[in-house]
């Protein structure tokens, strides 16, 4: 049994790691787009960028805490 956990969470960290990076070369992608040589926007569309990433973080956030409690609940009288 513990050796299935190990497995779990060895192939958890393998895959957020792998994910996270991801996301921060996205990140680093987005930055990129401040460069006015090339691209023009208004302070509305950041407000907008940003707004819609952090309720999917927040939601994603949810979702993996939720999940991380819900295993852990059980009915008993």
């Amino acid at each position: 049994m513990t050796e299935k956990k190990n497995i779990k969470r060895e192939n958890f960290i393998r895959i957020s790691e792998s994910r996270v990076s991801k996301i921060i070369i996205l990140f680093e992608q987005l930055t990129n787009l401040n460069n006015s040589s090339f691209y023009e926007y208004s302070e509305e569309d950041v407000e907008k960028i940003f707004f819609t990433i952090e309720k999917e973080m927040k939601k994603s956030k949810e979702i993996l805490l939720k999940s991380k409690k819900k295993k852990s609940t059980r009915f008993e009288l």
